[in-house]
């Protein structure tokens, strides 16, 4: 593909997006772009849609709140990682299915059955993540415009098996020959290049992924359709897998929180959460040395006798070094994965003596924890020398590695042997090992897998806890999809930390204000589908059952993910 012409392409969709902003959901069908519907080429607008699903995937998997939440990543200023959200997505996601939406209604006009599949994939991809996030949403009468602009919010159910449908609908429409399809411009089709046998294998990986989504509370129905999606083209190399790299020209299309665009404290804002690193370094996992720097001046506890020069506190050849006796007077103790929850519950200062990769707690304290692990500069703009930060690569507008990985082969994967493991496929085993295979291979590391999947820990035992465990190291940057599987699973067991809103994590977000002060009707309405739980009302500010913690139609009568 030339390059500076997709650049171009990339700049213009770009400036068509960031122009627009819906500020309820009355505004679906109005268009402030200024692009004539009648004549919208549908190529264009898809490409839109394409930029900020991507956006979004990458914004959320590694520099939002939920990229903290899964315990991938934690941020060390302005922001104390407490799980207190109130969610973001609503506008954005209505936004971008109004254009899905148009590119869909255009693809009909001109009978183009390649753009009519790519925006039904599309639409009910943001669709899916609207009911993952909130619960019951407009749907059915979402995209009306005038005809209805207070729509209603149709169940979870009703939505998920909607889109299914949808996602299946387009599998179809894009299973032809590709000779057969008409006015497809690979330029702009950002994600596979205008293949439409990997938008067919897509959309089918997508069928695939929201029936698993109800595998827990539906198993009847998800099982037959998860023994039918098996059968179908599917998602079969990281060649196939759908992500959106990122050109590096401007702000607007760089790899989130890089430290040229803005500076560098936007980088350096984000560390690694320990949970993973401890986890990482425990099965001898390489890709912690891709995704994470080294400590700059790691500590060591020793006794005062092995000091350079003595002294309790010491800094030598690029080593701290910390006399052991003096760290009770200090209220201090080296920090322990299996005990430092309750360690700083009883006020004890941690100090971590990784003296490779130092992560930051989950909720460690109740203030930024820019302070962790005695850092001699304990201001705000994330600068701490005995903490890790993020490895250089994420510190750049674009990389081979900076994509937004919509779905990955890895996901694929692991989606088939966690089939497998409830009887509804074969071969746990094997897509397990391809699903660590296909992380390493997207990362660019791919030989070191032999070295790796026979570590204690990695080789496989059968159980669905560590397939999810891989699979949670594997959507790393793609931290929503982490979550979903998280929330339905209970795996791998994530908890917040000890000074948390909260003693469990949430399992949604609230309502956005824009809809429930305008759509007042059936936002109530909406609210008779939320259960209450005993954590509700645990964080006051939120409206009644409207909580973070109240669970949705998928989690009712399910004992995950607490």
């Amino acid at each position: 593909m030339n390059s500076i012409k997709k650049i171009g392409n990339l700049i213009f969709v770009l400036s068509v997006l960031l122009v627009t902003s819906c500020d309820d959901i009355t505004d679906i069908n109005e268009n402030p772009n200024g692009v004539n519907p009648n004549t919208a080429n549908p190529n264009f607008i898809l490409s839109g849609v394409m930029i900020g699903v991507g956006k979004d995937v990458a914004g959320k998997g590694y520099n939002e709140p939920i990229a903290a939440y899964v315990q991938h990543v934690q941020k060390d200023s302005w922001s104390s990682n407490e799980y207190d959200w109130a969610g973001n997505g609503w506008e954005t996601y209505y936004n971008n299915l109004r254009n899905a939406n148009l590119a869909y209604e255009r693809a009909v006009e001109l009978e183009l059955e390649f753009h009519q599949g790519v925006a039904l994939v599309l639409r009910g991809y943001l669709f899916g993540l609207l009911t993952d996030f909130y619960g019951d949403v407009p749907f059915s009468e979402a995209l009306m415009g005038g005809e209805n602009s207070l729509p209603k919010y149709d169940s979870q159910e009703t939505i998920y098996k909607g889109i299914i449908a949808d996602f299946e609908m387009a599998a179809n429409l894009l299973s032809k020959d590709p000779g057969e399809y008409a006015q497809i411009d690979p330029d702009q089709d950002l994600y596979f290049q205008g293949d439409p046998e990997k938008w067919m294998k897509f959309a089918n990986s997508m069928a695939l992924r929201y029936y698993m989504r109800l595998s827990e509370k539906d198993p009847g129905y998800a099982g037959a359709g998860v023994q039918k999606m098996l059968g179908q083209p599917l998602i079969d190399s990281i060649d196939d897998e759908c992500s959106m790299p990122f050109v590096g020209v401007s702000a607007d299309d760089s790899w989130p929180a890089n430290g040229v665009n803005t500076g560098r404290s936007d980088f350096t804002r984000i560390k690694p959460c320990a949970t993973l690193t401890y986890k990482l370094d425990a099965l001898n996992d390489p890709r912690m040395d891709i995704w994470f720097a080294p400590v700059e001046t790691p500590i060591k506890v020793v006794p005062v006798g092995d000091i350079p020069g003595g002294g309790d506190d010491v800094l030598a050849d690029g080593v701290r070094y910390i006399n052991e006796a003096t760290l009770a007077a200090n209220n201090q103790k080296i920090y322990d994965p299996a005990t430092w929850y309750q360690d700083r519950l009883d006020g004890l200062t941690m100090i971590d003596t990784n003296s490779v990769y130092v992560g930051l707690p989950v909720s460690n304290q109740n203030t930024d924890p820019y302070t962790y692990n005695l850092n001699p500069k304990a201001e705000r703009g994330g600068f701490n020398t005995h903490v890790s930060e993020m490895n250089n690569q994420f510190n750049q507008v674009s990389g081979d590695n900076l994509k937004a990985r919509v779905f990955s082969y890895a996901e694929l994967c692991f989606l088939k042997a966690e089939a497998a493991l409830k009887g509804w496929g074969s071969d746990a085993e094997g897509n397990y090992n391809k699903g660590v295979q296909a992380s390493f291979d997207t990362w660019g590391i791919g030989d070191l897998y032999d070295d790796y999947i026979d570590n204690v820990g990695v080789a496989f035992d059968g159980s669905l806890a560590q397939v999810m465990e891989q699979k949670w190291i594997a959507n790393f940057t793609s931290a929503t999809e982490a979550y979903f599987d998280w929330r339905r699973t209970g795996f791998p067991d994530l908890r917040p930390g000890p000074f948390a809103k909260s003693t469990v994590i949430p399992v949604r977000f609230p309502y956005d204000d824009s809809d429930r002060f305008i759509n007042v009707a059936n936002y109530n309405a909406a609210l008779n589908s939320l259960e209450a739980t005993e954590h509700t009302d645990d964080v006051p500010g939120y409206q009644g059952v409207d909580s973070p913690w109240s669970k949705p139609w998928l989690l009712q009568d399910i004992t995950k993910p607490w």
